[in-house]
């Protein structure tokens, strides 16, 4: 279907005629910071949800979290879906069921094998500072899609930022050096299954027929709906993965034995948690973000999430961050900023 012409305000914003960074769909405010509003809900989302998931991950394990997380967050993503305004085509359908393949399946494997291999601050650093980048490279070559100078500026702002707070001090995270070249190899999968889970995600929104979409509250069905596509294919690879790993023992994942007796309500809660602040909530604004906005600049702004933890750790479990950590964190912001009103 042939898509709406642009407003004024959406070609001063993008440049008529132009193949830069538009809008899918015109109907959702235009400014540059509404336009951002639903990666920064992703990233408040994805930030709070690394709590409960270092909680979770200490008492059932990677590979037993990440499916169960999973699976709550497909139960409850397919109620959204069913009960919607927004139904998906075959065709987008299927870009973004191999999208979560690519990104929750593959790309989650490999955060969880990464961080007990070069540690968490390595593992974030890696994952972040290639994500962005891949993905923009891959959705103009792709798609098309180019931003910029200010937004590349912004990039480069921000990855100094990542960098500056998540280095490992001297001798902080040291990784065992016969596991440090698996670490890396899982860091590259993690960011590689991040980047183009998400550019698939843009693929299937080109093709969807948006002449349903009418307000803000269909855009959350949409996330709602597609965020179901991805998180099925992702949890048909984490669940395979899951099994395997039971006879597999280099894939095996145990809890902490200091962990492993917890009651069963806390397990229940810190799953459910992770779950709705991840693969339910966070997930409906991602799908939202990337349907609206170029998936470098919805990576980009996902990718302070690691940063925004900082305070909130801090603030819930007491862990102060580092005088380096805050001002990475604080160089991080500005560069988000300067992206939101570029």
């Amino acid at each position: 279907m042939r898509r709406p012409a642009a407003s004024g305000s959406v070609q001063k914003l993008y440049g008529k005629g132009s193949r830069k960074w538009k809008p899918l769909l015109f109907c959702f405010p235009t400014s540059g910071t509404l336009i951002m509003l639903p990666s920064i809900l992703t990233t408040l989302f994805w930030s709070y949800c690394l709590i409960p998931a270092r909680q979770s991950v200490a008492q059932l394990g990677e590979n037993a979290a990440n499916f169960w997380r999973l699976l709550a967050g497909v139960a409850v993503m397919g109620l959204l879906a069913g009960f919607g305004r927004i139904s998906l085509d075959q065709n987008a359908f299927t870009w973004l069921f191999i999208s979560g393949i690519i990104g929750f399946g593959f790309g989650d494997i490999g955060v969880w094998f990464a961080l007990p291999r070069l540690g968490s601050r390595l593992t974030l650093l890696m994952v972040h500072c290639i994500a962005a980048p891949l993905a923009g490279l891959a959705e103009w070559l792709w798609l098309g899609t180019a931003v910029g100078a200010s937004q590349l500026a912004s990039l480069l702002i921000i990855l100094c930022g990542i960098s500056m707070a998540l280095i490992p001090a001297h001798g902080e995270e040291k990784p065992a050096k016969r596991r440090y070249g698996s670490g890396i190899l899982f860091g590259l999968l993690a960011a590689t299954g991040q980047s183009l889970g998400a550019v698939c995600s843009r693929k299937a929104f080109s093709v969807f027929d948006e002449s349903g979409i009418a307000s803000v509250s269909d855009y959350i069905f949409l996330g709602a709906s597609s965020g179901f596509a991805r998180l099925t294919g992702g949890i048909l690879i984490a669940g395979l993965f899951w099994l395997l790993s039971r006879w597999h023992k280099p894939w095996q994942s145990p809890p902490d034995p200091l962990r492993r007796n917890d009651p069963m309500t806390g397990k229940i809660r810190n799953v459910l948690l992770c779950a709705a602040a991840g693969p339910i909530l966070g997930v409906i604004c991602y799908q939202w973000a990337l349907a609206t906005t170029p998936s470098i600049i919805v990576q980009l702004i996902v990718s302070t999430s690691p940063l925004m933890i900082l305070p909130m750790s801090w603030f819930i479990e007491h862990d102060r961050p580092s005088k380096r950590s805050l001002f990475g964190t604080v160089v991080a912001v500005l560069g988000v900023v300067v992206l939101v009103f570029s």
